[in-house]
């Protein structure tokens, strides 16, 4: 079996803005596990919307490795040799953290100049990036990158005029689109609530959004219900919203199917031919594992379009990649993980 798995980052510190923790922490704990600053964090507790202060202190950590190559082998000694990895990076300019040490254009240049074939390169598009579409062509061409990275929580919905190019192109030459599909999500726009009204483009002052957290209103960047005229217009291209539901697979198990992300995945896949899920993060819990299992066994089009990925490093977060990884395909048996991990990706990626 060639596994694939088909989300993982290998962005490093210097790809994340500076204010991104707060009292400009970012740098200091990327250098060093600094007991001073996890005290500060976990004391003073600067962080709005009830965040998990140890979350976004692994996410910087993890990241701190000195080049992308380092990160991405990490990741890949958890797993049999000749495995694929899709590579996702992050832009992160526009979400109100400040600077990015690092120009984004040469998180991608590292991307395409040392990680190995094995490696299948995907641009993330943030839309007010004025110069990606004129960069976005040159590098599918000449640097390999297959496929477009959206996280609309960052501040843009995926359905922004500014994409229509985007998304012409990369159906015109069988490039799949992967978006990040999370609500809830720590990483989103913490500018600040009248410059996320604007982006939303709804009146603060009015409910139901008066009261309701960044990390809430930046879901409605990225709610499933987002592409579906995405999906009719460009019928022969692939795209999968990333995590399958993520945290409303608590509600799931507990037949709470109101606005459930999960309930609503699975009914757009069995409704639009080129909608596709990962189960990336979210399983990492393995109490939705039997549901999960069940599901595929169950409904043909939902199990030929969930694909494999771990979301390292996100994953390492909650534990050990290979321990998961393996737990994982043990868990499903060969077959449904072949599906997974092997049949599937090949036809999101259109080889």
């Amino acid at each position: 079996m060639k596994i694939t798995n088909c989300h993982i980052h290998t962005f490093i510190s210097a790809d994340i803005p500076d204010r991104f923790l707060p009292l400009r922490l970012v740098r200091w704990i990327a250098r060093r596990d600094h007991p001073v600053a996890r005290w500060i964090l976990h004391n003073l507790n600067p962080f709005s919307d009830n965040d998990s202060i140890d979350k976004y202190i692994s996410f910087v950590q993890t990241g701190k490795s000195d080049s992308q190559k380092e990160v991405y082998f990490k990741c890949a000694e958890n797993y049999p040799t000749g495995s694929r990895f899709i590579i996702l990076p992050m832009d992160m300019a526009y979400m109100g953290c400040g600077k990015v040490p690092r120009n984004y254009y040469d998180q991608l240049q590292e991307i395409y100049a040392q990680l190995p074939t094995n490696a299948i390169r995907f641009i993330h598009v943030d839309p007010r990036r004025e110069d990606m579409l004129k960069n976005f062509p040159n590098l599918v061409q000449y640097k390999g990158f297959l496929g477009m990275k959206l996280y609309p929580p960052l501040g843009y919905y995926p359905q922004d005029q500014r994409l229509l190019p985007f998304y012409a192109y990369c159906e015109k030459y069988k490039l799949p689109v992967i978006s990040h599909g999370s609500p809830g999500n720590p990483v989103h726009f913490k500018g600040s609530y009248d410059e996320l009204y604007k982006l939303l483009d709804v009146e603060g002052t009015q409910a139901p959004y008066k009261n309701m957290s960044k990390k809430d209103l930046c879901a409605l960047f990225t709610h499933p219900d987002n592409y579906k005229d995405i999906l009719l217009r460009y019928p022969n291209l692939n795209i999968c919203i990333a995590h399958f539901g993520s945290v409303h697979w608590a509600r799931y198990l507990k037949n709470d199917f109101k606005d459930n992300w999960v309930s609503i995945i699975i009914s757009m896949i069995e409704q639009y031919p080129n909608f596709w899920t990962d189960i990336s993060y979210t399983m990492h819990d393995e109490a939705y594992w039997p549901m999960l299992k069940i599901l595929l066994l169950t409904n043909d089009k939902l199990k030929n379009r969930v694909l494999f990925g771990s979301d390292f490093y996100m994953n390492e977060v909650e534990g050990v990649e290979k321990e998961w990884s393996v737990n994982f395909r043990a868990y499903f048996g060969e077959e449904l993980f072949t599906q997974l991990a092997e049949t599937n990706p090949r036809n999101f990626l259109k080889e």
